[in-house]
């Protein structure tokens, strides 16, 4: 069985640090103010148990409705990573901001809903997500809504 283990401020701030240095750009978030107490072996257990249903949701067959051909390899945002190994899934997300006292379903949903929507990833990102809706788009009729926001490649703003 896997048990967890405590590390020292000292070495909490050496490993930030080093994974800050290993990501080259934002990726790790951590909420301040931060009790040690509060990880403790039920906590890392209930994020186990989360990471596992989540892993599980999306391998759950999405194939209910039946989606065009194109469409089913290109558009699993929540795998497809683009700068900074930034999840897609953020640049499509319904607020531009968090919602306060919302509640998930998931860990992982709260990360979605506050990270950044701009800078350098994120725009980046957002052009990924635009020229991904062009190629799905371009010889249907959803074409001439996703044209609009063609000239500054805002996956974003064609998303909504």
């Amino acid at each position: 069985m896997n048990r967890s283990h405590s590390l020292t401020g000292t070495a909490l701030d050496r490993l930030i640090k080093q994974i800050h240095r290993d990501n080259q750009g934002p990726g790790l978030f951590i909420r301040a103010p931060y009790d040690v107490n509060d990880a403790n072996e039920p906590l890392t257990e209930m994020w186990t148990e989360s990471m596992k249903v989540e892993r599980e949701a999306t391998e759950m067959p999405d194939n209910l409705v039946n989606m065009p051909e194109v469409f089913k390899n290109n558009m699993n945002l929540y795998s497809k990573k683009g700068q900074a190994n930034i999840p897609l899934i953020l640049i499509i997300r319904e607020n531009d901001l968090p919602v306060p006292e919302s509640i998930y379903a998931t860990l992982h949903n709260p990360l979605v809903d506050s990270a950044i929507l701009h800078g350098p990833e994120s725009n980046a990102n957002n052009g990924i997500v635009h020229d991904l809706l062009q190629s799905l788009t371009l010889n249907g009729p959803a074409w001439s809504w996703i044209n609009a926001y063609q000239r500054n490649r805002d996956g974003r703003g064609a998303w909504k």
